[in-house]
């Protein structure tokens, strides 16, 4: 398993290297499908979405190559449509024209999950003779961080992801599941944009970098590392390596791994390999008491937290924490950041 990377100088450069490194030469006529991050409407340098300019140098380079392209993703429900969430973002036009809603066609797959038998995917995921996922380099609170198992996430229709929550609302299930849906239709290449990143105290970043492979395990170990979170510590990757799918000691890192110093993960994981050495009882119990809080000085009352709670937790600014799951679809949503997660006891 081989996971390159690169110090981008000119960025179509790096591309091309990058496919010829993995052997993707012969494009003429394939049916390409490419998959970046495009969770809600945002802008490059929130680095919440894979960065435009990675999108767009990729999808020049394919169509020059004679493919046939699709660009699409299925982002949380929005006030607005997949492809005008894609022109706020910026996608539509790199996209050249590719851009396509694909929550439309849709498939029943059936998975091994002991919460769910069968999930349902975008039916042009499927049937492309390439994937290429794009992944942003970013955290997040449930996972730790959100990169290239967690981007395939966006192969279910996002109308239904808050469904997945509500079925799989403990994290370890969560992860499972994360797991099966990546199984259905592994990228054939993963290009991580690590361009522009912030933590998750929402400092910024210039890693310049691109991170490539075709094992989005081998990847997200790889990125676990360049953000100082060490692979047992991340839950994700934890429980891969429980059900043997990947080997840590198997991946070849060619380039150079840095940390990014002082780059802030989620306040509990620096701490889970502790937790993990007394058992996940405690680590659970510290995952309980940090709930998503609206900062009513900041909402705009958009209802887009109301709308994607898969628990129907959240009304006039308010929230339910018997109901609260834990899922932060709420914080992932916002156009304004107005939610953030503070520690709360179950009494208060």
């Amino acid at each position: 398993m081989r996971v390159i990377i690169k110090e981008v100088t000119e960025l179509r450069t790096s591309i091309i290297e990058i496919f010829e490194d993995f052997g993707l030469k012969e494009l003429k006529g394939k049916n390409v499908f490419i998959k970046p991050n495009m969770l809600r409407i945002a802008q490059p340098d929130d680095c919440i979405i894979t960065d435009p300019a990675l999108v767009r140098e990729t999808t020049s380079y394919l169509l020059d190559c004679g493919a046939n392209l699709i660009v699409g993703d299925n982002p949380i429900p929005q006030l607005v449509d997949e492809v005008e969430v894609a022109k706020r973002c910026g996608f539509f036009e790199a996209s050249k024209g590719r851009f396509k809603n694909i929550g439309r066609y849709i498939k029943r797959i059936k998975i091994n999950h002991k919460n769910l038998k069968e999930v349902y995917v975008s039916k042009e995921i499927l049937e492309c003779e390439i994937l290429l996922s794009l992944p942003k380099f970013k955290t997040h609170e449930l996972t730790g961080l959100s990169i290239a198992i967690k981007n395939q996430f966006g192969m279910v229709p996002g109308g239904l992801k808050p469904k997945l929550h509500y079925e799989c609302f403990k994290p370890d299930d969560f992860y499972n599941l994360l797991i099966e849906i990546y199984k259905i239709r592994p990228p054939d290449l993963i290009i991580v944009d690590c361009l522009r990143v912030r933590d998750a105290k929402g400092k910024l970043y210039r890693p310049n970098r691109i991170i490539a492979g075709d094992n989005g395990f081998a990847i997200d170990c790889v990125c676990s590392l360049i953000a100082g979170i060490a692979p047992e510590a991340n839950p994700l990757l934890q429980i891969a390596l429980k059900r043997n799918l990947f080997d840590p000691k198997k991946i070849e890192v060619i380039g150079k791994l840095e940390i990014i110093k002082g780059f802030a993960t989620p306040i509990s994981f620096p701490f889970r390999k502790f937790f993990i050495g007394l058992g996940n009882f405690l680590f659970s119990r510290l995952q309980n008491w940090r709930c998503p809080v609206i900062d009513v000085s900041n909402c705009n009352n958009c209802r887009s937290c109301e709308n994607v709670c898969p628990k129907r937790a959240i009304r006039n600014k308010e929230i339910d924490y018997k109901k609260c799951i834990k899922c932060y679809c709420c914080i992932e949503v916002c156009p304004n950041n107005a939610i953030n997660l503070k520690f709360r006891m179950p009494s208060s």
